[in-house]
């Protein structure tokens, strides 16, 4: 494999039409925590979480003979350790010595959950400080007619 390709910054994986691991990037290995022999010749499948694995068979297949491309595609991965890690899949497929394979891109989700709660944050901080100025506006408003009342004793 190209050293480039070795250690791009999201894992790659190429795998045969029954969803078997032909090869794998040294980022993909790192990323799930598995040595790079230990996942060559393994299904793909086997390595994600049950709800993952049923997503997977659902969809995989039918999006790229449709397409011959998937974009992506939300899946969680178990690591070596036993953790689970989210990814986004994207997918080819591809002739390569008169066979089709699929050749993927996974980009890790690390940092998505906590982007996502992070905008949470501020759109709750956003909508508590509206409420606050429309109380407020709402209380000025009572008070300014009270002061035109108090000010104008015929109205």
């Amino acid at each position: 494999m190209d050293e480039r390709l070795d250690h791009a910054p999201c894992g790659y994986l190429s795998m045969d039409q029954n969803r078997t691991i032909r090869c794998v990037n040294a980022t993909f290995s790192r990323l799930l925590e598995y040595e790079k022999q230990g996942v060559i010749g393994i299904s793909f499948e086997s390595l994600l979480t049950r709800s993952s694995q049923i997503f997977f068979q659902i969809y995989f297949l039918p999006l790229i003979k449709l397409n011959h491309h998937i974009d992506e595609m939300y899946l969680m991965m178990k690591t070596g350790s036993g953790a689970t890690l989210p990814v986004l899949l994207n997918a080819v497929i591809r002739e390569r010595e008169d066979e089709s394979v699929y050749d993927c891109v996974l980009i890790p989700m690390l940092r998505r959950k906590e982007y996502e709660q992070q905008i949470e944050q501020a759109e709750n901080a956003y909508r508590k400080a509206k409420d606050e100025l429309q109380r407020i506006e709402q209380e000025l408003k009572m008070k300014r007619e009270e002061l035109a009342t108090l000010a104008d004793p015929k109205a």
